[in-house]
């Protein structure tokens, strides 16, 4: 038995546009993933919160406990995390404190170039000497139709051969799960050990245009602030 999930999404406890409730609510209604997880900027709160919620409401879809780490090298998400860390200066020191946590740490969009964006800034060619568990090759954030074959072909070729996932970036509900990731099992701890054996899979797409149209009125709606820097150069 194969399940889908979907590790990278953003919530109101950083710079999503919904609740971790809402997102939970619309997930469970409207996908098929069995394991997603909440990754907001610098903070575990909302993924805390979101699976608290899941466990009373939707018991049928396990979340994850991530955060999306900054560091002046690039993001890091660090998935099965146990608290919120701080922002690095480096990846590497980014790395060592999500493993000391007993967490998964993942190189998110390393190759795109959206550096100024919403704060999107990847690892670069710091993925082929980082003691990273797994590289996200799709990333559904339009712009990386180049990056995330690039991803792909220099993790395989020139890299680590790091376990490949998928993650959505999702800031609103309606794009999870557009890029997933394929695994063997169906929970949470089905993922990891899917992870950690390098039978992980990513599928899907960038997110579709009948989506960026419903999160162009969501912006609208409810108005949208881009992630704070943390660091200024």
């Amino acid at each position: 038995m194969y399940s889908k999930a979907d590790t990278h999404m953003h919530t109101t406890y950083s710079d999503g546009i919904m609740s971790p409730e809402e997102m939970i609510d619309y997930i469970a209604d409207h996908t098929d993933l069995s394991v997603i997880a909440i990754t907001d900027h610098d903070t575990a709160e909302g993924a805390f919160v979101a699976q608290a919620y899941a466990k009373r409401h939707t018991p049928q879809l396990e979340v994850i406990i991530g955060q999306e780490v900054t560091t002046r090298q690039g993001d890091v998400v660090g998935l099965f995390v146990t608290s919120t860390l701080p922002a690095f200066e480096t990846a590497h020191e980014a790395i060592a404190a999500i493993h000391a946590q007993g967490g998964l740490a993942v190189a998110v969009h390393p190759f795109s170039r959206l550096s100024t964006l919403n704060n999107m800034k990847g690892l670069g060619t710091k993925i082929f000497e980082l003691p990273l568990d797994a590289i996200e090759v799709r990333n559904g954030f339009p712009s990386n139709l180049i990056a995330n074959p690039m991803s792909t072909y220099l993790n395989r070729q020139w890299g680590q051969r790091l376990a490949e996932l998928g993650g959505s970036d999702s800031h609103v509900p309606f794009t999870v799960g557009q890029a997933y990731t394929r695994f063997p099992g169906k929970t949470a701890k089905d993922f990891r050990r899917a992870v950690e054996n390098r039978t992980v899979e990513a599928r899907g797409s960038l997110w579709t245009g009948p989506s960026l149209l419903r999160l162009f009125n969501a912006v609208l709606k409810r108005g949208w602030s881009p992630h704070e820097q943390i660091f200024s150069e």
